[in-house]
């Protein structure tokens, strides 16, 4: 069962040309608020474990909706029964900016379906990762938090512009003539 958890995600990455630009916005803003955090004094250690539980509770309600609201595109992707879903399954991705999985270009419907898998299943990877630290941020040294800090922006950045993408896509294909 584990090897089909994550074939969406090898799909995406197999599939997606210029990977990079997908993770370099959000390794910018987690860059830029580790330096925040690192170089200002941010308050005592109370106030820190107290902000950053609210932070971690907030992320971990924000990531639960957004893991519905994914959950309910794919629903809609792959229940709607319409000419411009059948447009999309028979339309081909552009090569220049998708390669090929197992050999066969990818539909405009695989590379939708496809984003919305993959960013769903890292939204669940993400809520256990907060789950994780919601459990164990008060045994933690202040300074490892600032770096959980960071990555917890990187994530939600991540999926964020992940999200925003699929949804301009879905937007796209129920809009005629685009």
């Amino acid at each position: 069962m584990k090897t089909i958890i994550f074939v969406p995600v090898k799909d995406y990455f197999g599939s997606r040309r210029k990977l990079y630009k997908k993770f370099l916005f959000p390794l910018i803003a987690a860059f830029v608020a580790l330096m925040i955090t690192l170089l200002f004094n941010i308050g005592d250690s109370e106030q820190v474990l107290q902000t950053f539980s609210g932070f971690v509770d907030t992320q971990i309600s924000i990531v639960a909706i957004l893991i519905s609201f994914s959950v309910a595109i794919i629903t809609i992707l792959v229940s709607a029964d319409n000419k411009n879903i059948e447009s999309l399954k028979g339309t081909t991705s552009n090569e220049k900016d998708y390669r090929a999985v197992n050999n066969k270009q990818l539909s405009l419907f695989q590379v939708l379906l496809s984003n919305i898998a993959y960013n769903t299943i890292v939204e669940v990877v993400y809520l256990v990762l907060l789950i994780g630290v919601g459990l164990l941020y008060t045994i933690l040294p202040i300074q490892m938090l600032k770096y959980i800090l960071a990555i917890c922006i990187f994530f939600i950045v991540h999926i964020f512009s992940v999200l925003l993408e699929s949804v301009a896509q879905m937007y796209l294909t129920f809009w005629s003539k685009k």
